[in-house]
């Protein structure tokens, strides 16, 4: 087969290149680009900050254009917050796209512009690179007045605390990260600041308060990421299918007799369950475990409840929440109606007689959950659950939709 000319060849591929683009993988997802800046302004008139933060950053992710109020709003957030080298770039961004005449001064080119020089004058970029399983300790020893400068010292710090590295922008000033005391002066080029190890840091003189000993030390990294109330409610679905075959207390006993059943049930009820969940591992995605107590009731005909203990793995890529693990469930229940196979002497049909019982088993219960409000430490969260349990000779199954709150995941941009 001869080979298509180089026209041809180019002409193909620019229709993969074409093809490639208007896949949803690159498409813009204008709906939602409109959804998230209304959201976006009605957080920043709440000053809700870290809320306009985690929407910017939804933003980014639609793969629109985004417009000068969307990238201005996301650099007041990210000042707020302390992430002073967000802040610049997203102002940079902004002021490619201010308008030439505004009734506000402060979104005008020549203000955007002085906020961009202003933070050149007083921050640079810095590196600190450290070692993830033994944080170092960031510190400064004289803490700058301004505000805004006091909250970019204290992010660097969280961010070193949690992770072990950072990336930004640092106010000018001494600072002492594990063994290394370092000054961030002037300058455009990225100041790289390599922590080995360190010293285990020293104890403090006796009489002296812990809390205002500052040290250059190391500290062991902790093996709990976060930990935190885990706890949700809402609708749900109960059915227990009725046993294809009989069953019996003792199949070698002569005397021994049907275990009575009630037929197939299907019931909707409430669902609530409240319980802890760690996390675990600092590589994404984060990794814990969530221990819980569960409750169910459905009513009607027949009447169940459903008590459950749950041991589940857990996994946050992102904003979803994945959890799957065993669980120990009671299930006590009454109300109207056997199993077709039960004839052990009865007078009445199978239909009007009634029955009373508790059993119980393991299974296993698992969801799939996706955050969408902020409540600082802790996540609005909207889960589908489900679970199956068994007592060995029937099965019990139940799902449901519920909301509630779970552990907001700390995770840090670094640059």
């Amino acid at each position: 087969m001869s080979r298509g000319t180089p026209p041809l060849r180019h002409f193909g591929l620019a229709m993969l290149l074409g093809v490639a683009w208007s896949s949803p993988a690159f498409a813009c997802d204008s709906g939602e680009q409109i959804r998230l800046a209304d959201e976006q302004k009605s957080l920043a008139a709440r000053n809700a900050w870290t809320g306009v933060e985690r929407t910017y950053e939804a933003l980014l992710a639609t793969k629109c254009e985004l417009r000068f109020e969307q990238h201005f709003l996301g650099a007041e957030a990210a000042k707020l917050l302390g992430k002073v080298y967000e802040q610049s770039t997203r102002l940079q961004t902004a002021l490619a796209q201010a308008p030439a005449a505004t009734d506000d001064a402060e979104r005008s080119k020549d203000a955007i512009q002085a906020s961009i020089d202003a933070i050149d004058q007083s921050y640079r970029k810095v590196e600190i690179v450290g070692d993830p399983r033994r944080r170092p300790v960031l510190s400064r020893p004289e803490m700058p007045f301004a505000t805004d400068q006091r909250k970019a010292v204290e992010w660097a710090i969280t961010v070193v605390s949690e992770t072990g590295s950072f990336k930004g922008m640092l106010p000018l000033g001494a600072y002492v990260v594990g063994d290394v005391d370092f000054t961030v002066e002037t300058g455009a080029e990225w100041q790289v600041v390599t922590v080995g190890k360190a010293k285990a840091p020293p104890k403090p003189p006796e009489g002296t308060d812990p809390t205002l000993v500052q040290t250059g030390g190391t500290q062991n990294q902790s093996f709990l990421r976060y930990a935190s109330v885990v706890a949700n409610i809402g609708p749900a679905f109960f059915s227990s299918p009725e046993p294809g075959k009989p069953f019996v207390f003792d199949d070698n006993d002569a005397n021994s007799f049907q275990q009575f059943a009630p037929a197939s049930v299907s019931l909707t009820g409430f669902a609530a369950q409240v319980g802890a969940e760690l996390g675990l591992t600092y590589a994404e995605p984060a990794l814990g475990l969530a221990a819980t107590v569960g409750f169910q009731g459905g009513l009607g005909t027949n009447t169940f409840l459903l008590t459950n203990v749950a041991l589940s793995g857990v996994a946050r890529p992102g904003e979803l929440r994945l959890a799957l693990g065993p669980q120990f469930q009671i299930t006590s229940g009454n109300g109207t109606g056997l199993a077709e196979w039960f004839d052990i002497g009865q007078v009445k049909e199978n239909s009007r007689i009634g029955y009373k019982g508790v059993s119980w088993g393991p299974g296993v219960q698992g969801s799939v959950g996706y955050g969408l409000l902020d409540f600082n430490t802790l996540r609005g969260i909207v889960d589908l659950g489900g679970s199956w349990q068994t007592d060995g000779h029937r099965g019990f199954y139940t799902v449901g939709l519920r909301v509630g709150i779970v552990p907001t995941v700390p995770r840090f941009d670094e640059g």
